[in-house]
């Protein structure tokens, strides 16, 4: 994946980092929210608190996440989460209308 600005790799972080935003998402994430109880892996942090998670319940799913960083659950809708069907159409429908976004700022 080539990742366009604001939205960048994590690989070069270390288990705790990984783990940290793991726990941050089950912390923040309710019964009824779109993530709650679903397994996820942080795979690319975005501008601010924007956050990418691959699903891993065996579909291509991923699920772009605005973590609040709340020491609690959040009240639904929160955190923001949008879901899409692959990373690819993560790619299309989001990082690259970010990136022109970004750049024309």
């Amino acid at each position: 994946m080539k990742w366009l600005e604001p939205w960048c790799s994590i690989d070069n972080h270390d288990a705790q980092f990984h783990q940290s935003f793991r726990k941050q998402l089950e912390r923040e994430v309710a019964p009824g929210h779109v993530m709650y109880g679903l397994p996820a892996r942080l795979i690319a942090r975005g501008n601010g608190d924007d956050a990418l998670f691959k699903i891993e319940d065996g579909s291509d799913r991923v699920a772009e996440v605005h973590l609040t960083w709340a020491k609690g659950q959040e009240t639904l809708p929160r955190p923001r989460t949008v879901i899409y069907s692959s990373l690819e159409a993560w790619a299309e429908q989001s990082m690259r209308p970010e990136h022109e976004e970004w750049k024309a700022e």
